[in-house]
């Protein structure tokens, strides 16, 4: 809608701008003398101006229709949004009820599910600590094992560029 009104006063300020164009134009080439040339430019420029403020009242016309009407749909929008609202507060004094007695239902489950829950839970906590013991164990071994790998290695290595050097010099 916005972009129709757009083109529109597009339009109309090109047919405005083309308007006066043309008329002066025609005004200045015609073989008039000079207080004939003036009192047509006065005419003419008389003309424009009613044109213009005609264009100016019709604009601000279809702007008061387009803030009425954006008024009403607003009105409509606000009384719906209250209908909504008083009947979800509604909807919720009932879902509050029904949840109040699933709470309780649950309360009363939940008791034996977590004392039932406590002791796998401990029985759980202890085979983790456990693997974590029996991890890092293997994790020391295993590091000690490359730590000896390493130096072995390191100590070959210079074992055999020392007597490459002694063969060389």
């Amino acid at each position: 809608m916005f972009n129709e009104e757009k083109h529109k006063r597009s339009f109309l300020a090109g047919v405005l701008t083309g308007s006066v164009i043309g008329g002066l134009a025609a005004l200045l080439f015609a073989p008039k003398s000079g207080k004939e040339l003036r009192k047509d430019i006065s005419d003419k420029s008389g003309e424009l101006l009613d044109d213009a403020n005609q264009l100016i009242e019709n604009a601000k016309e279809k702007a008061s229709n387009i803030l009425a009407d954006a008024s009403n749909k607003a009105e409509k929008l606000v009384e719906d949004g209250k209908k909504k609202v008083e009947s979800m507060t509604k909807g919720a004094g009932d879902l509050l009820e029904q949840g109040k007695d699933k709470v309780e239902s649950f309360a009363k489950g939940a008791g034996d599910f977590l004392s039932h829950g406590k002791e796998i839970a401990e029985d759980g906590v202890t085979k983790v600590k456990d693997a974590v013991k029996s991890g890092m164990e293997s994790f020391t071994e295993e590091r000690n094992k490359n730590r000896e790998d390493s130096k072995n290695q390191s100590s070959s290595y210079n074992d055999n560029r020392s007597k490459s050097n002694k063969t060389r010099y």
